[in-house]
């Protein structure tokens, strides 16, 4: 009877992954009848199918030649994707990874971006061939990271991300100085799927056969990380040297899906939490539905991007398919994520490190450094005749024009820094920070609206459309939350959700070529100089409230640090509190990304540099971390003005170039500590 019933289980459990991956098959695959049958004019479908490629008919060269190898290379993309993502997610231990966590799709963009503007000549080895180099560089980057800490599953995401946003932030400056000579590389770069021939598709589709080939080889030492690296250590895997292979499986697969097609993010995250969802439990069945469900839904954002375009529904000339895979993806993702369950509390596993008081004489050093940033930020300045020192009548008179600028660098640099602690604290996560909570996403999607909905440009509507879409994020992480008693997984995955799809439309809107683009890469940077009085001391005031508050957290932070089952027994309200954490990082976050744009590298970076100071409690980590992220914030808004004079680089743009070396720094140093 038991046998039955456990069979009967299995049989319910394919037959959601079935109808899952079926779903989107066939609507994909009536979306590309109705194309074909367009193309041939009124033919029938089978018709269509069965004609020649030697044929006159230029339908039957348009579907031989454009059309089926673009629905072919889609699903080889999909599919190595969605394998990717399932073989760093195992390897990792976290649901999180992805193929961008290694940092390959912006170090291939990143190395295509200088070749176009510095070294021209570099082209003629071809783009797949720079983007290969590209993304191989970043991987070894992350890997020389991961090596320091043994290559465990958190150093390894660790350097990722620093890697990630470090090459982001860089592309991003690039593009600001040279977007006009970028744009057919930002096309590229949101993922287009044309095609003139079945070459590149047969060449793709024989390095995914080798991969999946790797990957079917380390099944069975991979299947015993479920049990953790101590237990599989026990069993005889080499860990470390498994694990490599694996990423390196995962991290070509995404270099040849870059070569191949460019950009297209998200399919990695999505497809296997969406495989997941579906049942795929165990590794075997989550490596065969994962490339499946990633070609399926690949396929099918690329269909609903073509029938959108033809109807005219874009106001835009070309929208490439990866830049809005998130916009089909994320929904999917949203819906099912309330049936995910999470692995066992790990706070308690991993065990809570020994706090110690922070050091007064580094915390001292720190507190003495922000009022001199501040004094050289007033007085420092570079103007036609050279760098020049302004004396204390003359700092009396510049405070009316630069006294706001540096009240909004310090509030912004402080809630970011207590933002991305409490988030730390609260789920455990060293990764976590205000941009993967999704809430300054949903504040600049409120802004990007008025941007392209209005008819002016007006700061008041933009901050009021950031005020709305940060109360908008607010409510639907509050929403979800709620249901699960803000487990912060959860609440990671529904802010990594909400940035996909911010970032998805993003990319859409810069490669579209509408002129307002521009004003988005402005707003994206973040700059101090647009700052009204009234806004800076506004937020000032709010991170003066934010700071005398924070002391009430202390208690809870320290329980949950513990895992919930320790602080509900101790008698925290574990949900309330995750609750009222949530807001107060929110609101945060909201307020320093009128500021300085969703760019929160501060927010990452700050509570790492205050740990590993010695401010390991979480009250002093709070102030602490306030003071470097103000520190961090101050000493980068003074270089934006200085570094290109007479134009001035965003605050937040120098602030995440100025705050990656220190936490590679940091990383490096605390993994040859151990």
């Amino acid at each position: 009877m038991r046998n039955l019933v456990l069979a009967g289980r299995v049989a319910r459990t394919s037959d959601r992954r079935l109808a899952l991956v079926g779903a989107m098959a066939v609507l994909a695959a009536c979306l590309t009848a109705t194309d074909v049958h367009r193309v041939f004019a009124g033919a029938s479908f089978w018709h269509a199918l069965a004609a020649t490629a030697d044929t006159q008919d230029v339908g039957a060269l348009l579907v031989h030649y454009s059309l089926l190898p673009r629905v072919a290379m889609t699903l080889l993309c999909g599919a190595a994707l969605g394998l990717a993502g399932t073989l760093m997610q195992q390897v990792l231990r976290n649901p999180l990874a992805e193929p961008m966590t290694l940092g390959v799709f912006p170090g291939a963009y990143l190395t295509l971006s200088v070749a176009t503007i510095w070294m021209p000549g570099w082209l003629a080895m071809g783009r797949s061939t720079l983007a290969l180099a590209g993304g191989a560089a970043a991987m070894l980057v992350v890997f020389a990271l991961a090596w320091a800490q043994r290559m465990s599953p958190l150093g390894v995401i660790l350097g990722g991300m620093v890697v990630n946003l470090y090459c982001g932030a860089i592309s991003l400056a690039i593009s600001v100085v040279h977007f006009d000579r970028l744009a057919g590389l930002q096309i590229w770069g949101g993922g287009a799927l044309d095609q003139n021939g079945w070459q590149p598709t047969l060449h793709l589709g024989m390095q995914l056969a080798a991969c999946a080939g790797g990957a079917a080889l380390l099944y069975r030492p991979l299947n015993l990380f479920d049990a953790g690296d101590t237990t599989a250590r026990h069993l005889g895997v080499a860990v470390g040297w498994v694990r490599g292979a694996a990423l390196f499986v995962a991290v070509a697969l995404t270099a040849f899906v870059v070569a191949e097609v460019g950009v297209i993010g998200f399919i990695g995250l999505a497809a296997p939490l969406l495989a997941r969802l579906a049942g795929a439990r165990q590794l075997r069945a989550r490596l065969l539905w994962s490339p499946l469900t990633g070609a399926a839904l690949l396929w099918l954002t690329d269909e609903i991007v073509r029938t959108a375009a033809r109807a005219d529904l874009f106001s835009a000339h070309v929208i490439a398919t990866g830049s809005a895979t998130a916009i089909v993806g994320v929904p999917l993702l949203v819906g099912l994520l309330p049936r995910l369950r999470t692995r066992p509390d790990a706070h308690a596993a991993a065990g809570p490190r020994q706090d110690r008081r922070a050091p007064r004489a580094i915390a001292l050093v720190w507190a003495m450094l922000l009022p001199l940033a501040c004094l050289l930020s007033l007085a420092v300045s570079r103007g036609p005749t050279g760098t020049s020192v302004a004396t204390l009548a003359q700092i009396e008179s510049l405070l009316f024009w630069r006294g706001p600028h540096l009240v909004a660098a310090l509030a912004a640099g402080a809630l970011l820094a207590v933002a991305g602690t409490l988030l730390q604290r609260m789920s455990a996560n060293p990764m976590a920070s205000p941009d993967v909570l999704g809430v300054g996403s949903g504040g600049m999607f409120g802004m990007v609206a008025v941007l392209f909905l209005g008819h002016r440009l007006v700061p008041a509507a933009l901050v009021a459309g950031c005020v709305a879409g940060t109360f908008a994020t607010l409510v639907l992480l509050v929403w979800f939350g709620r249901r699960a008693r803000f487990a912060p997984e959860r609440l990671l995955l529904v802010g990594l959700s909400i940035s996909a799809l911010f970032n998805a439309v993003v990319g859409a809107l810069m490669s579209s070529g509408d002129p307002r683009a521009g004003v988005l890469v402005d707003l994206l940077i973040g700059s101090t100089y647009y700052v009204a009085p009234g806004i800076a001391w506004s937020v000032a005031a709010l991170a003066l409230l934010t700071l005398a508050v924070a002391p009430l957290t202390g208690r809870w932070l320290a329980a949950l640090a513990l895992g919930t089952d320790v602080a509900a027994s101790v008698g925290v309200p574990v949900g309330r509190a995750r609750f009222a954490l949530l807001l107060l990082a929110a609101m945060s976050t909201a307020a320093a990304t009128v500021i300085v744009g969703p760019l929160s590298f501060v927010g990452l970076i700050a509570p790492h540099i205050a740990r590993f100071s010695g401010a390991r409690r979480p009250v002093p980590q709070l102030y602490l971390a306030a003071t470097l992220g103000a520190l961090l914030m101050v000493t980068a808004d003074w270089l934006g003005r200085q570094i290109a004079f007479p134009q001035e680089i965003a605050t937040g743009l120098v602030a995440t170039l100025l705050g990656g070396p220190w936490l590679v720094a940091l990383v490096m140093l605390r993994g040859l500590r151990r």
